[in-house]
């Protein structure tokens, strides 16, 4: 009988983690890239949401109110 794959992953995440108990270098690079990772998403997303604020603003205070019409 094959086994499945549920089988295949087990025993392929086992081996990693037996092969990164011998190697912790490796393991703690992998936790900073996975922080450093996280840090870039959150970076990224409050930017947009301050460049969104700041287009906002000049359209209200840089634009006659007559020529665009509101969005909200």
């Amino acid at each position: 009988m094959n086994p499945g794959a549920a089988e295949e992953a087990g025993k392929a995440a086992v081996s990693t983690i037996d092969a990164l108990k011998s190697t912790p270098v490796i393991l703690g690079v992998l936790v900073f890239n996975l922080a450093f990772m996280g840090f870039v998403a959150y970076f990224e997303h409050t930017n947009g949401e301050r460049w969104a604020r700041t287009v906002q603003a000049t359209i209200h205070y840089c634009v006659p109110s007559g020529a665009v019409p509101k969005v909200e």
